[in-house]
């Protein structure tokens, strides 16, 4: 078949059309395999200048985006955002997204949870002043996706007045906002490791990304040259006040007691709580154990750790269901709520950093379980 086109091609009749003749003949192949076949045909033609829209409607796919190397620039001067959720199951706090924030010379993250999206404008005004007042420094830009949460009027008209240049994706390409992306499959895989390891509820999962922020913020970075996104930080920071200190890493979800102080107990009382641990206070220097027979978080450093004993029996890998959410629904009815004029640190404080305690270590600090509150002022990292 072959041997009768090519000599066909050697007639007189225009080369252009037979080519596409041919296209069509054979199915709408590539014209670079068309140029092989029929080599006579294209001589002193390039196939790239042959185009076709049948071909453009049955086999279009998306632009390749390659990974840009990583550029070392100045601290803050540009920030990377994503926001993730909804979840179907609520955290204990009552939240079910949260947004990162991710500083692209250090790569150093922030989290903060949210209970709606509608949050991202408030909770990046507060983060833009942490970095003003705690650092001394300016975000020059943003770059977040194309998702509406970014473009509402308050947040572009605080963008304009503060001189920040918004980049945004493409709609529906999240490959232009690869680093926020990434950081957040990354934030992810660790969070779900953390908790098919420990067995823990899924009303946990906003605890387990804040210590997967801590850890990830402590861990070297291939793209870094090994050092980690911490440690980077700190040398462009060697003095700050507002970084927080490395307790000792423990296992995520192991029994923890927690002491219990001789003026909240009698004197044939437990003289300890048992509890989970559940990560590190981001604002005090003190582990965050929390206790379900009394419904309450503790921050202390008087606890200790079982870090090879689970709180949670052993059973099949658990995933995100909503017959799961329901059963915890009905469980949570009854924790109490949290009230307070202040907003509340595990909900809104971001993981990395946090203010300085004094000399001496306060005593263990225990609240009700909080439910989701506004920010009032921009929190210390």
């Amino acid at each position: 078949m072959l041997e009768s086109f090519n000599s066909v091609s050697n007639s007189k009749v225009n080369k252009d059309s037979e080519i596409i003749m041919l296209h069509y003949r054979l199915g709408h192949p590539s014209f670079v395999y068309l140029a092989k076949l029929f080599p006579k045909l294209f001589i002193n033609k390039n196939p790239a200048s042959y185009h076709c829209e049948i071909c453009q409607f049955a086999k279009h796919t998306r632009t390749v985006y390659p990974q840009i190397s990583y550029k070392p620039s100045t601290v803050f001067s540009l920030v990377h955002s994503d926001v993730w959720g909804p979840s179907r199951i609520k955290n204990i706090s009552g939240t079910r997204w949260f947004v990162t924030f991710v500083d692209d010379h250090t790569r150093v993250t922030w989290v903060f949870l949210m209970k709606e999206k509608s949050e991202v404008g408030h909770i990046f005004q507060t983060f833009n002043l942490m970095v003003q007042n705690q650092f001394n420094s300016k975000i020059q830009v943003l770059k977040s996706d194309n998702a509406k949460e970014y473009f509402t009027s308050s947040l572009s008209t605080y963008l304009q007045n503060h001189d920040i240049i918004h980049i945004s994706s493409c709609v529906d390409t999240p490959q232009q906002n690869g680093v926020a992306e990434r950081k957040n499959r990354h934030l992810l895989e660790v969070a779900r490791c953390l908790m098919f390891s420990s067995n823990v509820p899924n009303y946990f999962w906003g605890e387990a990304i804040f210590t997967a922020t801590y850890l990830i913020n402590r861990m070297p970075s291939r793209v870094l040259t090994f050092q980690s996104p911490r440690q980077l930080f700190l040398k462009q920071f060697p003095h700050t006040r507002a970084a927080s200190s490395d307790l000792p890493l423990k296992v995520f979800g192991c029994t923890a007691f927690v002491h219990v102080y001789p003026q909240n107990r009698s004197k044939f009382a437990p003289r300890a709580n048992k509890c989970i641990f559940l990560g590190y206070s981001p604002t005090q220097k003190g582990y965050k154990c929390y206790s379900p027979t009394n419904k309450r978080f503790y921050t202390t450093m008087d606890v200790s750790f079982f870090e090879h004993v689970f709180f949670y029996p052993k059973s099949h890998v658990q995933g995100e269901s909503m017959n799961e959410h329901q059963v915890w629904e009905s469980l949570l009815e009854g924790v109490p709520s949290f009230h307070s004029e202040s907003p509340n640190p595990s909900q809104f404080a971001p993981t990395e950093l946090s203010t300085p305690m004094p000399s001496s270590v306060q005593p263990a600090q225990h609240t009700n379980v909080p439910s989701p509150v506004t920010i009032q002022s921009p929190m210390p990292i």
